[in-house]
């Protein structure tokens, strides 16, 4: 339904982990994923900093905030600079993009970072770069050729083919896209460092939204979703891996809500009055908008919704 074909596909819950899944993977996948298919469309403009020295300024404010370092020196700067807007920006509902580095426990601006399924321009990867980090890449075999943008450098690839380990590995909204998980986790394992954490952000089922809109909630996303997993479920791919879960994060967003309402309308995603699209859509009102965040605050406090958020390490 994300771009009205309205093909129909079978899926079914495993009886042990309760992952609900795909019966069968649809020969060609390419005509999935479009060439709109958001991922994998070009940004209109890429720029970092655009004064040198206040960015030097703002990546040594950035210091304190991620690394708890130099608070004498962020003292006096932040007179003159404030931090970047990037360190507030929020991949997840829940999680800013400083909340997850500090949560993964990354410590100097130097650590390696890869992004597994990243697209063609890596939002997540950008966000970082804006802070001051320096060892960025990502990784995506269905993007249609390698890609650079200053110090981010982004590979046609698989996980598997790519060298070196890693401090942190993300998969935002990816794991589900891929069709050996057991494949996944165990080469996440083997590129990661010893102290290193992978975050696996993911819809999650079952789930309240899916209780209200069955085969119309919007993550299903049939057929590019393969797996969506259950808490049960993606703890075992992990421990089968020698990887541990630390800690979860539920991260679902008002988009879980209106674009479920709009299939249950049979309106696809990508229609020119989505909200997904267009911000100036009139397709719902204000209040029902507002009413859809506050579910979605309701849903992830009471641990019931349809995305989560899992930050992961080797198992000692």
């Amino acid at each position: 339904m994300m771009f009205g074909t309205r093909e129909t596909f079978e899926y079914f819950q495993c009886n042990t982990c309760g992952c609900l899944q795909i019966s069968e993977i649809p020969k060609d996948l390419a005509k999935y994923y479009p060439s709109d298919y958001a991922p994998h469309t070009q940004p209109e403009t890429y720029k970092v900093h655009t004064n040198w020295f206040i960015g030097a300024m703002q990546k040594q404010r950035c210091r304190t905030a991620l690394f708890d370092k130099h608070h004498k020196l962020n003292s006096f700067l932040k007179r003159f600079v404030d931090l970047p807007k990037a360190i507030h920006e929020k991949p997840s509902s829940i999680s800013s993009v400083g909340e997850i580095i500090r949560t993964a426990g990354i410590s100097s601006f130097g650590q390696p970072i890869l992004d597994v399924g990243c697209g063609i321009y890596p939002y997540w990867l950008s966000c970082l770069e804006k802070l001051g980090f320096t060892e960025l890449s990502g990784v995506d075999p269905l993007i249609s050729c390698d890609q650079a943008y200053d110090r981010i450098k982004v590979f046609k690839s698989e996980l598997r083919d790519i060298p070196g380990k890693f401090s942190l590995i993300t998969l935002h909204h990816s794991l589900e896209h891929i069709f050996d998980q057991n494949e996944m986790f165990t080469e996440i394992e083997k590129h990661l460092l010893p102290d290193g954490v992978c975050l696996v952000r993911i819809p999650i089922f079952p789930s309240k939204v899916w209780e209200e809109y069955g085969t119309n909630w919007v993550e299903l996303d049939a057929p590019r979703h393969f797996y969506l997993h259950s808490l049960k479920s993606i703890k075992m791919l992990a421990n089968k891996a020698g990887l541990e879960i630390f800690d979860t994060q539920y991260d679902t967003t008002a988009f879980e809500f209106y674009g479920s309402e709009m299939y249950t309308r049979d309106i696809p995603l990508t229609e020119k009055c989505s909200p997904f699209f267009n911000e100036n859509s009139s397709l719902f009102t204000e209040e029902q908008m507002n009413k859809f965040k506050a579910r979605a605050n309701e849903v992830n406090e009471s641990k019931q919704a349809g995305r989560a958020a899992f930050f992961i390490r080797k198992k000692n």
